[in-house]
């Protein structure tokens, strides 16, 4: 299940400080090509493993029918969820009322807490950005200048390896993944988007496309640095 601690903050980030970050033609030359999602209602997305949903109301829309079997009612401007099931309860299932209920409840869940940082997880915080993952696994802030320590630029990316392709989501192609956030990474294995990868290092390793360099830095890093940035990313 995806993690829901700290949605709020997420929902909050303005869509300039994402849009800020983006360089779908790689313009910097630095070899990461993070590109919005933006949906066809002109929204941008910001929430799922292919950021195809714009808010909370979505998400908790799309979560109730997709995982629950709900359907929702139509209202306007909002676009996901099913309104109808063809089964004998009649549609629909959930209120506008209980979905507002949940979406004020996911959006009070306070991020996950850092754990304490060592001597070492500081060093691994500085190498982290030296092997180029924070070009995507960025802190992002809120309107008033905030930040918000979610660890994702909350664009998408190719980063898979070759013949390994996934299901488009909305604008997004079989290739591209939103930066999934590192806040609480510490007790969510297994990793990445097909849960494949039981800890951080394989998770690592199996970057590919525009993540390959930073990859391929950190195994080029000594002993004591991976355990370093290892440190770092177990205290989020």
């Amino acid at each position: 299940a995806p993690l829901l601690f700290g949605v709020g903050l997420v929902d909050a980030i303005p869509d300039a400080v994402i849009l800020a970050n983006a360089d779908p033609t790689d313009e910097d030359g630095d070899g990461v090509r993070g590109r919005p999602h933006r949906l066809d209602d002109g929204r941008l997305g910001r929430f799922g493993w292919r950021a195809a949903v714009p808010d909370l109301t979505g998400v908790v829309r799309r979560s109730l029918s997709r995982h629950e079997g709900l359907t929702v009612p139509v209202q306007d401007g909002l676009s996901f969820g099913e309104a109808a099931d063809g089964d004998d309860s009649p549609d629909p299932e959930v209120g506008a009322d209980l979905i507002d209920d949940l979406v004020a409840f996911v959006r009070g869940l306070a991020p996950p807490a850092r754990r304490p940082r060592t001597i070492s997880a500081l060093r691994g915080e500085s190498s982290f950005a030296d092997v180029g993952c924070g070009s995507c696994h960025r802190v992002l802030t809120l309107a008033d200048g905030a930040p918000v320590y979610l660890y994702s630029d909350l664009l998408l990316h190719d980063v898979l390896p070759p013949g390994e392709v996934g299901v488009g989501e909305g604008n997004a192609h079989g290739r591209e993944l939103r930066t999934p956030p590192l806040w609480g990474l510490s007790t969510s294995a297994p990793f990445m988007h097909d849960g494949r990868s039981p800890t951080i290092e394989d998770a690592i390793a199996r970057h590919d496309g525009e993540a390959a360099a930073s990859a391929a830095a950190f195994a080029s890093l000594s002993t004591e640095a991976r355990a370093d940035v290892l440190a770092f990313l177990r205290s989020l």
